[in-house]
């Protein structure tokens, strides 16, 4: 698994001269350091393609001193030459802060004299001790026997998600910016996975606060996604996004719904027996299943149906034999397809073991491709 601090995302201009205006209190900032005699400690500006060096001091007696201006924002304290040995603190015209840690233990550092910098520190704590656990339940499921993988992969990814909302949540609640934006990068792995999330929350942030240089840097990181983001969720529910569930009464009366797959790779399939494109493309869902149910894949059918009898039918003639069929019989304005936004048919949603949506309209080859895909891996898990 990665590092819990990965590399920042930025890349915007240099400190520019507003750091010599003479109203500006600026920094000072004290340290007690153990376990690094002599060291050298740096002061950096993180929002530049490079860090640049603002202020330096060195280890004497335990301790260090640092004092100067810079504009208020996100800024590293690199201790060494290695940048994994570092503290991250937010400055403003205001700060003075006290930091204490032992350099072989530098994760376990403690700061006090701003509540962003406090912030940063509980944030980066609590990180470093969830990803621990989220090696470990990885790592049991990856070494269990292949009775259990299923289940303890089960048990990871919901620790995973469980981590995801927290980081969320701490954005969502943090009332300085900057700070809110900095826990972006404590996502690590899971970045990938939350795309659609980082483009709209780092415009929240960037039209809160325009001026924040560490804002702009991730709000323009995030510009190239914008567009392919627009394109793939034209029509229809936006990818990476949890689907909803659906409650439908079958042939037989009995009642089905989506979110009773939980835990499958999912086809919801939106079709009619009137539907002739829908019926050429049957035989490609029934290839699919046959070939995938058995590794935790199944078809959820929507049926447009206005018809019961016809929509029987279909299902015998076409051989839809899985169990998963349901109708409301309001055509076009079936509920379902409501919600879903389904303007055509056959319209298909692939559907990930949590609930999201990963793929859509994915027909014959496409869909074989994805799935093969798919089956081919383990579970979706934090590298």
């Amino acid at each position: 698994m990665k590092k819990y601090l990965i590399p920042f995302v930025a890349a915007i201009l240099l400190l520019t001269g507003a750091i010599a205006c003479k109203s500006f209190k600026g920094y000072e900032i004290q340290g007690t350091l153990t376990n690094a005699p002599q060291a050298k400690v740096y002061l950096e500006d993180i929002t530049a393609d490079m860090p640049v060096i603002l202020d330096t001091a060195t280890v004497s007696g335990n301790s260090f001193k640092l004092k100067n201006y810079a504009e208020k924002g996100i800024y590293r304290i690199r201790i060494g030459e290695d940048a994994q040995k570092s503290i991250y603190v937010y400055l403003d015209e205001k700060t003075k802060l006290e930091i204490t840690a032992d350099f072989q233990q530098l994760q376990q550092y403690s700061v006090k004299g701003n509540k962003g910098s406090e912030s940063i520190q509980q944030l980066i704590a609590t990180s470093e001790k969830r990803f621990k656990q989220l090696d470990v339940k990885y790592s049991a499921a990856q070494t269990a026997p292949a009775i259990q993988k299923d289940s303890l992969m089960v048990v990871f990814i919901k620790e995973k998600n469980d981590y995801v909302a927290y980081i969320k949540d701490f954005v969502e609640k943090e009332p300085n910016n900057d700070v809110a934006c900095f826990a972006l990068n404590l996502l690590g792995p899971m970045m990938q996975e939350e795309v659609a999330y980082l483009v709209d929350i780092t415009d929240k942030l960037y039209k809160a606060e325009p001026s924040s240089k560490f804002i702009k840097g991730w709000y323009d990181s995030m510009q190239q996604y914008r567009e392919a983001l627009l394109q793939q969720n034209a029509g229809g529910l936006a990818l990476n996004t949890e689907a909803p569930n659906i409650v439908l009464a079958t042939p037989s009366g009995d009642t089905i719904q989506l979110k009773d797959l939980r835990g499958k790779y999912v086809l919801l399939d939106f079709w009619a027996s009137w539907c002739q494109p829908c019926r050429m493309e049957n035989p490609n869902v029934v290839a699919v299943y046959q070939k995938y149910k058995n590794q935790g894949f199944d078809v959820f059918s929507v049926s447009l149906d206005a018809n019961k009898e016809q929509w029987v039918k279909a299902i015998a003639k076409d051989k839809l034999v899985w169990k998963n069929h349901g109708c409301d019989f309001g055509g076009w304005q079936s509920a379902p397809a409501q919600r879903y936004q389904v303007q055509s048919i056959p319209n298909t949603y692939l559907i990930d073991k949590n609930g999201i949506i990963i793929a859509k309209n994915l027909r014959a080859d496409e869909l074989e491709k994805k799935l093969a895909e798919l089956f081919s891996q383990p579970a979706t898990a934090a590298q």
